[in-house]
């Protein structure tokens, strides 16, 4: 939580509007360190917060989660290889709540949650990267290849899970993991690409 999430939420559990003074008087902070999380836009820290709920008799710690909480289709029978591929057999649908800051890219870019689903890894050709039994996020908004990115695509009806590189006009499907081999996908191949992996994220 940020320190205006905490204002705030101490705001939502309370009615009390929380002014920064106080809330240093609390946690035994002085203004400039509260300066330094406020506009450094820090998380503030789980001991400072422990601190408010214990002030205030309150928990806002679960209010967080609740209030950023967001369903997303999980696929526990969908596996992407990150080896030599694996067919799609079953496509049963589970829901599962993530933190909706998941889906804020470095950059600040929103992704759209409704786009996105969860998916397994198998197989470690993406290791250490990404290892076997790790869920991903896959956004299925992505239809098209973008170089230096990983990618879930369909091929010679398989699933794989690779890292793209764009070669003209071919796509070299690569592992991160250096012990298997890269592959081409040439323009005129069967191919279906499901999506873009959700980078550094795994669940």
């Amino acid at each position: 939580m940020k320190v205006d999430e905490v204002i705030e939420a101490v705001q939502e559990r309370t009615g009390i509007m929380l002014k920064y003074s106080e809330l240093g008087k609390i946690c035994s902070l002085g203004r400039q360190t509260i300066s330094y999380y406020k506009t450094g836009n820090k998380e503030f820290p789980q001991e400072y917060i422990r601190k408010i709920e214990e002030h205030y008799a309150i928990d806002i710690t679960n209010l967080s989660m609740e209030n950023n909480c967001i369903e997303v289709i999980y696929r526990p029978e969908v596996y992407l290889s990150a080896g030599y591929g694996i067919e799609v057999l079953d496509e049963h649908i589970e829901r599962i709540c993530l933190d909706k800051r998941l889906f804020i890219t470095d950059r600040g870019i929103r992704i759209n949650p409704a786009n996105c689903e969860i998916v397994t890894v198998s197989g470690n050709s993406m290791a250490p990267e990404y290892k076997h039994g790790d869920r991903v996020i896959l956004d299925k908004s992505v239809k098209e290849f973008i170089d230096g990115h990983i990618f879930a695509f369909r091929y010679n009806g398989e699933c794989f899970m690779k890292e793209i590189c764009i070669i003209g006009k071919r796509a070299k499907a690569i592992p991160i993991n250096k012990e298997y081999e890269p592959f081409y996908i040439e323009p005129d191949d069967e191919i279906t690409i499901l999506g873009r992996i959700l980078p550094r994220i795994r669940l």
